[in-house]
């Protein structure tokens, strides 16, 4: 293929996925295309989540491929589209601030204040304070007094499920990460052990992503390091209790996987392309996950054209995301007679 047909293929791809447009607040019965549909996690209670990751919201910042201008507008029509939805919970995985300042979490929490509906959070590594930091980032035990159940790592009950949010933001020493690594501190696995049994269908969500992309051509390529340092550990602890689902953020592509047994969804970014969020719609048949843009047609464009115009990582997450665009559902575990 011509490098002028591959463009024209990428536009024509674009072009479909833009027509993927958020409904508005007066019609909300199309959540959006089929990411995935699990046979677990189940629930008799029918439960809705939409799980958020990578809002990036910045007070200030301009343009690159997260598109920083448009962060503040991106939150705010997932959070009204949350509230005119039957959602039970919004989950939010990380990277809520851009540089962890404090007016980036003040302009956040401004938005945050127009939800109606619970939610909970999990810090990513740009939530928290590190050692080149030149601005003042509130403590750890702001984050989780603002935007958890009280402390890390939590288990929250949400319909019919558990959600169990961890700190990811660390490294194996306790110091929090200075760069894109993460870790799930010892404490936090032993925390595991004892709470999931005490569970129903668990959720577990936190910012940085297990192993199962590692095998697949470029998807880690823009990363010198591994996103989760502990991650078999993790995953070991995991499989032992047959947790049906991990969600992660982080990646800003796209993406089902699964590692040891577990499945693993990586949510896309709210501020770079596509700009969505997921909708897991869980009941007694299983979980459908629904791709929900909050984007008109020339904003996902303008998000793509940034992302292809700014640095040669930014292009090659696009079209690492264009491919799982064209090909979804990722992952389809329900027999074909159903819709």
């Amino acid at each position: 293929m011509s490098e002028h047909e591959m463009g024209t293929e990428r536009t024509s791809i674009v072009n479909r996925q833009t027509d993927l447009v958020v409904e508005s607040p007066d019609n909300h019965t199309d959540s959006g295309p089929v990411f995935a549909r699990f046979s677990r996690p189940r629930s008799d209670v029918p439960t809705t989540i939409a799980l958020v990751s990578d809002t990036h919201v910045s007070a200030e910042k301009r343009g690159t491929w997260k598109v920083f201008h448009r962060t503040q507008s991106r939150l705010r029509t997932v959070l009204a589209d949350a509230n005119a939805r039957d959602v039970d919970a919004v989950v939010f995985a990380g990277d809520l601030t851009e540089d962890g300042a404090v007016e980036d979490f003040e302009t956040f929490d401004s938005i945050l204040s127009t939800l109606e509906i619970p939610f909970v959070a999990v810090p990513g590594n740009h939530d928290v304070p590190k050692s080149f930091d030149t601005h003042q980032t509130p403590a750890l035990s702001s984050f989780e007094s603002e935007y958890t159940p009280g402390e890390l790592p939590f288990l929250e009950r949400v319909g019919g499920v558990d959600i169990i949010g961890l700190n990811s933001a660390e490294t194996p020493s306790g110091s929090l990460a200075d760069c894109h690594d993460g870790a799930v501190s010892d404490s936090q696995l032993a925390w595991l052990d004892e709470t999931l049994p005490r569970t129903e269908e668990p959720i577990v969500v936190m910012h940085h992503n297990l192993p199962g992309l590692s095998g697949e051509d470029g998807v880690h390529s823009w990363r010198r390091s591994f996103p989760t340092r502990n991650a078999d550990e993790l995953v070991a602890t995991l499989a032992r209790h047959d947790v049906p689902l991990h969600v992660s953020g982080h990646l800003h592509v796209p993406s089902v996987t699964k590692t040891s047994g577990v499945r693993e969804v990586i949510a896309p970014s709210l501020c770079s392309f596509p700009q969505a969020y997921l909708q897991f719609e869980i009941g007694p048949a299983g979980t459908t996950v629904r791709l929900v843009p909050t984007a008109d047609s020339e904003g996902t464009k303008e998000a793509y054209i940034h992302a292809t115009q700014d640095t040669a990582r930014s292009d090659a997450v696009a079209e690492m995301t264009l491919d799982r665009l064209s090909t979804l559902p990722l992952s389809d575990e329900w027999p074909s007679t159903r819709d």
